[in-house]
């Protein structure tokens, strides 16, 4: 039981650690104050994560410089290459991209932050760790129980809060992605048609053009709800929200979704010309 409550503190520890690392980091490249993170608090857990694998696996090794190099790299790809992958799936986005990067693994990892990784596995074992252990030691047995449940009981709420605000993102981005397929056949369909009997095409075309209607109304909805998003995040409104913060430090998703709508405004206006095309020579 210590043993556990050990390295759940330290995975906090390291969280809050790794966080304080990217976040100044970041905040430096980019010239403005950056919480980098998926949650609102100051926690990056996949730097605790990677932190706690290396604890247990890597830092029994430190006898050996290179090999804990060696395998801080592959533990620290693991780590990241995984996290990237399930929150893609879970989120339907991608948080960071390496796909410009020399030597990636399909733009989850590569060769630099690789290398990052292994000199930073090296200062963690040699260095890091054993003062950090040396901290723990020195707290009161008695006090790690309330402790670890105020910091769990923070995080719970924090992750759920997240979660939820991610999943509400994942909609508007599933919704215009369902959108412009449904589109896309749609435009297939008109295509298709306008080669056929203008008698037919005259039926068809209006049946098409109350589904157009209907979905640009939805499109415009939806492109409400992303510009109130990018709203939230401009300098000039001081309100904050978990999915402008995310679209601020992570500009990939902001592509994404801007991509997605342009993609869907595309399909409604070559369903729209087909439309009046047909009409025209009817």
């Amino acid at each position: 039981m210590q043993e556990i409550m050990k390295y759940t503190l330290l995975f906090f520890f390291y969280s809050f650690s790794g966080w304080c690392l990217e976040s100044t980091y970041c905040s430096i490249g980019e010239k403005k104050l950056i919480n980098r993170g998926f949650l609102t608090g100051p926690l990056c857990p996949i730097y605790g994560s990677a932190a706690i694998v290396m604890a247990l696996l890597i830092y029994p090794l430190r006898e050996t410089p290179l090999l804990v190099f060696l395998l801080g790299i592959v533990v620290c790809d693991i780590v990241e290459y995984v996290t990237s992958y399930m929150m893609e799936k879970l989120f339907n986005a991608r948080w960071w991209d390496y796909t410009y990067e020399f030597c990636n693994l399909n733009g989850r990892i590569s060769l630099k932050h690789s290398l990052h990784w292994g000199v930073v596995s090296v200062v963690f074992v040699l260095m890091v760790h054993p003062s950090v252990e040396n901290l723990y030691m020195k707290i009161p047995v008695s006090y790690l129980p309330f402790i670890l449940a105020i910091i769990l009981l923070i995080f719970a709420l924090d992750l759920a809060n997240a979660v939820r605000k991610a999943m509400d993102f994942r909609k508007l981005r599933n919704k215009i992605g369902k959108m412009t397929d449904v589109l896309t056949e749609n435009l297939t369909a008109v295509k298709s048609i306008v080669g056929d009997k203008y008698t037919i095409i005259q039926t068809e075309m209006y049946k098409q053009k109350d589904r157009i209607d209907e979905f640009s109304h939805q499109l415009n909805d939806a492109k409400e709800q992303f510009e109130t998003i990018i709203d939230f995040k401009s300098k000039k409104n001081k309100i904050s929200s978990l999915p402008a913060r995310l679209l601020s430090n992570y500009p990939n998703l902001e592509k994404a979704v801007n991509k997605q709508i342009v993609k869907l405004q595309d399909v409604i206006n070559d369903l729209k010309a087909n439309i009046y095309e047909g009409e025209e020579k009817h």
